[in-house]
Formats: C-alpha cells, structure tokens, sequence
C-alpha cells in the first residue's frame, strides 16, 4: 500500500516539474508574440491554457479545454503544442 502512494506522489512530483516547464514555454511565447514574433496560437489562447494548467496543479478532477483547441487548430508539427498534449496526457494517469 505505502509503495503505491509513493509511486503516486512521484508522478505527482513528476507531473507539477513538467506542467512548469510548460507554463515557462507558454510565458516565452506570449513574449515572443508581444515582439510580434510568436509561432503557436494567440496570446489569448496561451494565457488561457497557462491558467489551465495552473488549475491542473491545484486540482486533479479539473478537465482543460486546451487540447481540443490545440488538436483543432495548431499545426501538428508544433513543440508546444506536443508538449501541452504530453502533458495532458500525463495529468490524465494521475486521477
């Protein structure tokens, strides 16, 4: 049972590093974007998923809305937008 809740808490760990790496990326592209030089979404929409993933760190039952945005309207190719995903992804085992 104690091996559980430690394997537990490490993805936990695991999940929060990585959902920061996320939102520093996100906080580097609304700069860019603010230089007139962004690549992935709108500033809008960037701000929006970084409060999302904000919610995901506090809260293990919230459900983001920015992967459909994602899937929907960035191009496949697109890091961040992997990254937002893989993150996604993980926050889902979690629960």
């Amino acid at each position: 049972m104690v091996y559980n809740e430690s394997r537990r808490l490490n993805k936990t760990i695991k999940f929060k590093k990585d959902a920061e790496n996320v939102k520093n990326k996100l906080e580097y592209e609304i700069k860019a974007h603010k230089l007139g030089e962004g690549k992935d979404g709108t500033i809008n929409q960037l701000e929006k998923f970084y409060k999302e993933i904000e919610l995901m760190i506090d809260s293990q039952s919230f459900i983001p809305s920015y992967p459909r945005a994602i899937v929907d309207t960035w191009d496949y190719s697109s890091e961040l937008g992997n990254q937002l995903l893989d993150l996604y992804e993980v926050y889902k085992k979690l629960g």
